[in-house]
Parts: C-alpha cells; sequence; structure tokens
C-alpha cells in the first residue's frame, strides 16, 4: 500500500467529523478522506469544507462497496457490528468507534470475523493510546505498585451531549450509559491488572437527566464492583450531573501490595505512595503526553489515527483490536445487566 490510504467515513457527527479532520488534514501525506456517508444537511457541509473532493453516499452499503482502502464507522453504536461485519466482508480495513458492540452476541460475532479475515480492525479506544495511561501500565509491570490488587474509576461529569435523534439516551440503541461511556475505562483497567473480568455487581438509575419517556432512558448515575479471574477488584463510580461541561472530573487508580498509583490528569501527572516510603507524600511523577483533541479531548485522540495507518502499513494487529478490548465491552454490558436484573452476573 504505497499510495496513500483511500478512507471512507460513515457518520460524520461530533465523533465522525473529528476523524475525518485528522486522517484528512494531519495524516494527509498518509490518507485521504474520499468517500462519507450522511444525511443531515448541515453536517454535509461541514465534511464539504474538510474534504471537498470527497464523494457523498446517502447509503452505507455503497460507501462499503466503493473504491476504498479503509472506513471509518461512527455511527451509532447500535449500527457497529452490522456495519463492520459488511466492511469486513467486503474486504475493507476497518476504524471502527467504541464499544465493540452492545450485546454479547454482537462482540463474539465481530471478534470471530476479526480473526478470520487478514484485515485490520481497530477499535477506537483512544485512551490506550495516550502516554499517560501508558505510562501507568508501564509502571505496574515494573512493579511499582507490587501486586496490583485493586483498580477504581470515578468520573464525575455533565450530562451527555445531544446527539442525532436522541439515541445515546436509548439503552436499545446505546446500550446503555456504561457501554456507552465506561468501556474506555473499564478497558483501562482490565489493561492494567492484565486479567479478564469474572463477575459484576451494579446498580445505576435516572435520578436528573430524563430526555426520553419510558422504561428505555440510560442511567445518570451508576456504581459497578467486579473480580477479575486473578482475583484482583475493581469499582467505578459514574455521575453525569456532577458538573456542567467542560468540568469534567475523571479520577482512576491502582491499588497493589505495595503501594498505590493514582492519576492527576489536570496536570498530567501521576501520585505514587510506596510502602515504608515517605509518610502520607507521594512520589509525583511528570508525564510528557499530548493533550486531547478532537471531539472529547480524550487523551490518546491524536495519537490512534497516525496508529491506525501504521497497522494499516505493517498488517500488525493495533493495540485496541477487537481481541485486545471486547473484554471492557463484556463488562460494560454485564454491568447494565446486573442492574436491569438486580444479581451478580457473570461474564462468559
Amino acid at each position: 500500500m504505497a499510495n496513500k490510504i483511500r478512507m471512507g467515513f460513515i457518520g460524520v457527527g461530533a465523533m465522525g467529523y473529528s476523524h475525518l479532520e485528522i486522517f484528512h488534514q494531519q495524516c494527509s501525506k498518509q490518507a485521504e478522506a474520499v468517500a462519507y456517508c450522511a444525511t443531515n444537511t448541515e453536517r454535509i457541509q461541514r465534511a464539504q469544507k474538510i474534504a471537498p473532493e470527497a464523494v457523498l453516499y446517502k447509503n452505507e452499503s455503497n460507501l462499503i462497496k466503493s473504491d476504498l482502502d479503509a472506513v471509518v464507522i461512527s455511527s451509532p453504536n447500535f449500527t457497529h457490528v452490522p456495519l463492520a461485519l459488511e466492511a469486513i466482508k467486503a474486504g475493507k480495513h476497518v476504524f471502527l468507534e467504541k464499544p465493540v458492540g452492545i450485546t454479547p452476541p454482537e462482540c463474539r460475532a465481530l471478534l470471530r470475523a476479526s480473526q478470520k479475515s487478514d484485515r485490520i480492525l481497530m477499535i477506537g479506544h483512544e485512551l490506550r493510546y495516550s502516554a499517560y495511561f501508558a505510562k501507568i501500565k508501564q509502571l505496574i509491570e515494573k512493579g511499582s505498585v507490587g501486586v496490583p490488587q485493586m483498580a477504581w474509576c470515578k468520573e464525575f461529569r455533565g450530562p451527555f451531549q445531544p446527539k442525532s435523534r436522541n439515541w445515546i439516551q436509548d439503552r436499545r440503541k446505546s446500550g446503555g450509559c456504561l457501554v456507552d461511556k465506561n468501556c474506555h475505562h473499564f478497558d483501562l483497567m482490565n489493561w492494567w491488572l492484565n486479567s479478564k473480568p469474572k463477575r459484576v455487581s451494579a446498580f445505576g438509575s435516572n435520578a436528573i437527566n430524563r430526555v426520553i419517556p419510558g422504561p428505555n432512558q440510560v442511567h445518570d448515575h451508576a456504581t459497578a464492583s467486579w473480580e477479575y479471574a486473578n482475583g484482583a477488584k475493581g469499582t467505578l463510580h459514574l455521575s453525569l450531573f456532577a458538573h456542567e461541561p467542560p468540568k469534567e472530573t475523571l479520577e482512576m487508580g491502582v491499588v497493589g501490595s505495595e503501594g498505590v498509583l493514582q492519576t492527576d490528569l489536570d496536570n498530567l501527572k501521576l501520585l505514587l505512595w510506596k510502602k515504608g516510603k515517605r509518610k502520607g507524600e507521594p512520589r509525583i511523577i511528570s508525564v510528557k503526553a499530548k493533550r486531547g483533541i478532537g471531539w472529547g479531548g480524550h487523551l490518546g485522540f491524536a495519537e490512534m489515527h497516525p496508529a491506525f495507518i501504521k497497522a494499516l502499513r505493517s498488517g500488525v494487529q493495533p493495540l485496541t483490536s477487537v481481541q485486545n478490548t471486547i473484554d471492557g465491552t463484556l463488562l460494560a454490558i454485564a454491568a447494565e445487566e446486573s442492574i436491569r436484573k438486580k444479581q451478580i452476573v457473570t461474564i462468559k
């Protein structure tokens, strides 16, 4: 693939537009947007300004069948797996926004397809590509906290941004708030602890942010606790009515047999408490990491797009292959099931 990678974009809403902009402009030596699929006039006009030569399709299948090397899928969650399976079958490489799927059978179907194909299928879990979160992985592997025993995530933030026809607010379409939003954090904690989650118990409901009527409104606050195959534990606390954007507060960390490692995301620093060292005072580790760009401003977003291009050029599976990230989505789906059924759910 000596020439530029010819890319098509399904969905150019907030996230899809960011992908279009970065691939077409910041990765322009390697890739170009040649097609996109959209129906919203305002979004089409915005996309045209970025890639005026790109062909507009109104039908996803026609785009997938066209002369492309890769398809970027940023459509609503319930369309992810059908579109990705169609693109893989058509011989295209796929960049698929998270989550992997919204049901376990969907996730497993995508895993099987990715394993049978020689195409690259990369999931858009950008946080793994940030030097900041990778530093936590490296410190754990070096033994900085001893044997990891617990991981936690506390995210107190504002409500979901509006989406086309409010699909994100309907758990049947988004998979639920833990699937859409926190599959990122579950994925990171799985990666750090290097184990598969086995059982989860979760609680959640909608107290403040009701957008759609009826029983399928997603939760606006939740807690989840789970156990890993290696005996380690994880917890997550989420509130979507704590701060109005752009103020979002995320704290994550790992407790091990020999210490505690905690994020300080505002300052791109890590706090490390070691047993028997400087009582009460953490060692402060500064991390050289790019600030987040694009929709949501997540760390790793700038690094993720060149990583996809590198995977296509090299043929080497990316850090966020389906196989590497499926457990974070399955944990999120199981947590949503636990809330609905009011019972501990075993993840198969």
